[in-house]
């Protein structure tokens, strides 16, 4: 290594895959003298299939360097020009031209012009024409990979070990070093991962019309295939195109399932990435590069579907604070760069997947980006069998399957697939066929509740009834209770009431007050009823009491229904917990506020009572009753409930 780069090395350590791209280059430039002589060189790097341009370059320029004076300066008057190409199938003429000019401008000037390319092809004719040498890259030997493990990362592996990991990809190789000295399990997963995905029949059968539960993410994707062929057949113009929709949902709803179904059915590729493959690639700068090439090989592949998952850990701009702020700030904007900059995005659709779409900063959510939000839940009882099925791939035909499929309530299409492979690993073990059995013995284990439980959950979701059919907004859709729990407590809910929401009109502080009596009713019914309430409204986010206080808090701090105009923050907002705990006066109104919704609501079922009692019976008869069933009870004989409007 010549000893202007060790001084820089030892300087600026490299990380795994700069150290890595380095040897890879001079390897291939070593029998290239034009590299070494006085006059600066043109030379031309075909590096394969998605090639890690920016480390090759930084190689490059490493091994013009001079002196490590050159580096102190910041590099006013670069070293060297990279020529950017693109392949040829997809450039544009206008593009070629460009960098041909480039090229012929760059000639007259003392410096070294280099073009990295998948392919030889995609260099312009002009600059293959004149350039001193065009060199093909290989991968890293075992000499550089054992090197590199033991120098970055402090690992110490054999020869051996290093010569079987030669097959793996520098991507692969870089995500296995960042953890260290797992990486026996990191490349591990990376291999069973491929393997499961090169030879998988499911994938291969996998389409929209497949997928169950969809709902508008399945009306969504069908109007995307038909826009798509019309576009590729230029009866459509791009601008007229869905080109980006936010996926939301519970884990394991099939969010990335969806996706690859999506680009098959459409019949386009899928590439596919998130910000956690982003950010193995090292500080800010790394990141930045990574993002960029996720969407210059979608660029390459369009039309395709460009997966991006768990986005809602990219952040928000309105909330981000401290020291990270900058560091957040500058990842959002390179995002948005790339999802709508100067360059082009015609035929790449982008599907983004997240489990709190209320974290994402709402640029990303504008027109021309990620257009449409898209709640993707788990699945219902139809669905949950299909899903049963689906994974089942034919056995246990004529089989019924409905009671498996009740008993899932609850869990997602993850679940599901991991229940049948359970079942299916303990059939082989025993070397028979798959059976019905199989899967019940590996169904949740489930509690039945006690008549005094299910009283007492009964009377809860009756309050929130009476109040909703006295002064709520929307009608009563169903009220149920659940006759057993799951003990791990995957299954949260042992009752609900849902309602058909209202159409959007300017709310009042009336409005809200009366959205928080419905909220706090199951409790005050409890003290009505018991003298005392239970831990069941509180205890964890989406419950009564969580989204009561940041009702009452919004109305105080953000919508100006208080005792002051001041806003505080936006409605949806996160900070409530540090705002109520730092600010003893809101929290004082908050109080107030809360403390009024909870009388109100227990003097409608004290006035009510008689009304609330026949409803708790009848649940505790038929355990659920849809919305016209339940205001036939509380307004039949004796019953003199009045909607307040």
């Amino acid at each position: 290594m010549p000893s202007v780069i060790r001084r820089y090395f030892q300087l600026e350590k490299p990380r795994f895959h700069q150290f890595l791209a380095h040897c890879i280059v001079r390897r291939a430039l070593r029998s290239v003298p034009e590299v070494n002589l006085s006059d600066p060189p043109v030379i031309g790097v075909v590096a394969g299939e998605n090639p890690p341009v920016d480390e090759i370059q930084d190689a490059l320029t490493l091994l013009r360097l001079p002196d490590l004076e050159v580096l102190r300066t910041r590099f006013p008057d670069p070293l060297t020009v990279f020529l950017e190409c693109e392949p040829a199938s997809t450039r544009k003429p206008s593009k070629l031209e460009k960098t041909e000019e480039e090229f012929l401008i760059a000639l007259k000037g003392k410096k070294a012009i280099f073009a990295v390319a998948e392919e030889e092809k995609d260099m312009p004719d002009l600059f293959r024409n004149i350039a001193d040498k065009i060199v093909l890259l290989e991968g890293p030997t075992p000499r550089h990979i054992k090197a590199a493990f033991a120098y970055c990362v402090g690992v110490d592996i054999s020869v051996e070990e290093a010569e079987q990991l030669t097959s793996h990809s520098l991507f692969d190789l870089t995500m296995a070093a960042s953890r260290g000295k797992s990486w026996r399990k990191v490349l591990d997963a990376i291999s069973e991962d491929k393997s499961k995905s090169d030879g998988c029949s499911a994938d291969a059968e996998l389409s929209l019309e497949s997928l169950a539960g969809l709902g508008e993410a399945g009306e969504w994707a069908r109007e995307l295939a038909v826009d798509l062929k019309k576009w590729r057949t230029g009866k459509l113009p791009w601008s007229d195109v869905n080109r980006g929709v936010l996926l939301s949902g519970p884990p394991g709803t099939g969010k990335t399932t969806y996706a690859k179904a999506l680009a098959k059915s459409c019949g386009v590729e899928l590439v596919a990435s998130s910000l956690a493959q982003w950010q193995s690639a090292g500080h800010l700068g790394d990141l930045l590069k990574a993002m960029r090439r996720t969407f210059a090989e979608a660029r390459k592949k369009a039309p395709c579907v460009l997966f991006l998952d768990e986005f809602d850990s990219v952040g928000d701009r309105r909330t981000v604070r401290g020291e990270n702020a900058l560091y957040v700030v500058e990842k959002i904007n390179g995002l948005l760069e790339c999802l709508d900059g100067v360059e082009d995005r015609e035929g790449i659709v982008v599907v983004a997947a997240c489990n709190h779409p209320q974290f994402i900063d709402p640029a990303f959510l504008r027109p021309g980006r990620l257009e449409k939000t898209i709640w993707i839940p788990l699945p219902d009882r139809p669905a949950r069998e299909q899903i049963l099925r689906w994974h089942l791939k034919g056995a246990l035909e004529g089989e019924d399957l409905a009671v498996i499929a009740d008993r899932l309530e609850g869990h997602s299409g993850a679940d599901i697939e991991k229940l049948v492979r359970d079942a299916r690993r303990v059939a082989r073990k025993e070397r028979r066929n798959l059976q019905r059995d199989d899967l019940v013995a590996r169904l949740p284990k489930r509690i039945a509740l006690s008549r005094d439980d299910l009283r007492r959950i009964a009377v809860h979701e009756a309050g929130h009834a009476i109040v909703q059919a006295k002064v709520g907004e929307g009608e009563i859709v169903q009220l149920r209770i659940k006759l057993d729990i799951n003990p791990q407590g995957q299954v949260a809910e042992v009752g609900f009431l849902e309602i058909a929401k209202s159409e959007q009109k300017g709310r009042t502080r009336k409005d809200y007050e009366a959205q928080l009596m419905v909220h706090l009713a199951g409790l005050a019914a409890e003290e009505l009823v018991f003298g005392e309430i239970a831990d069941g409204g509180g205890g964890s986010t989406g419950t009564d009491l969580a989204n009561a206080t940041q009702i009452a808090t919004e109305m105080e701090a953000s919508l100006g229904l208080g005792d002051s105009l001041v806003h505080l923050f936006p409605s949806g907002s996160t900070q409530i917990r540090e705002l109520l705990l730092t600010d003893r006066v809101l929290r004082q109104r908050v109080e107030a506020t809360l403390d009024k919704a909870y009388e109100d609501a227990r003097a409608i079922l004290e006035e009510h009572e008689p009304a609330h009692e026949a409803l708790v019976d009848a649940l505790m008869q038929r355990h659920k009753l849809e919305g016209r069933e339940v205001l036939e009870i509380i307004s039949g004989p004796g019953q003199d409930i009045q909607r307040v409007v």
